[in-house]
């Protein structure tokens, strides 16, 4: 807890000029004022501690494992789920891209753009690009093909890697450029 009176004296000793006495009342008013909202929000905090720890110390460990553990299984089976439409968002832009349907084409193209910045925002990072440099970590070729593309560059993605909350969950199926 601050303790405020020394904290004013301290305060005042380095003053070279004297305050104020109304300059002086108003800083002190304030000070009581924060120092009070700082101890009501040190309290509360206490108490919440307390209680965390009340549950925490309470439960029985391998309860607690077992609760984790069903979370992470709930999260994985989410991402493969989440991956899956995707897939099925990819492939209907594949078939709009390859129907010779312009408007088709550039209304799938929008919607995979904004689905990619969903995705991001619920932690998702789809991986692979046409044209970038093979990264074996994020990348598994399928094939090797001519291509206008630099060579040991993407000429083009089969399939989408992803990865979830900083892990990958599938490497990007490409076709690499032979230059």
């Amino acid at each position: 807890m601050l303790d405020f009176k020394r904290e004013l004296y301290n305060l005042l000793k380095q003053e070279t000029q004297p305050l104020p006495k109304d300059e002086l009342a108003e800083a002190a008013m304030t000070g009581q004022q924060i120092l009070a909202s700082l101890n009501k929000k040190q309290s509360e905090l206490s108490l919440q501690v307390e209680e965390i720890y009340d549950i925490v110390g309470n439960t029985d460990v391998t309860a607690l494992q077992n609760v984790v553990q069903s979370e992470k299984d709930r999260a994985d089976t989410l991402a493969e789920t989440v991956v899956g439409l995707c897939d099925i968002l990819e492939d209907i832009c594949a078939y709009a891209r390859n129907s010779g349907d312009a408007e088709l084409d550039r209304q799938t193209r929008m919607i995979w753009k904004n689905a990619g910045n969903l995705l991001e925002n619920c932690g998702f990072v789809r991986l692979g690009e046409d044209g970038q440099p093979l990264d074996p970590e994020i990348h598994t070729v399928r094939s090797v093909a001519a291509s206008p593309v630099p060579r040991e560059h993407v000429a083009q993605v089969l399939q989408s890697g992803y990865r979830y909350l900083g892990k990958i969950t599938r490497k990007a199926t490409v076709i690499l450029s032979e230059g």
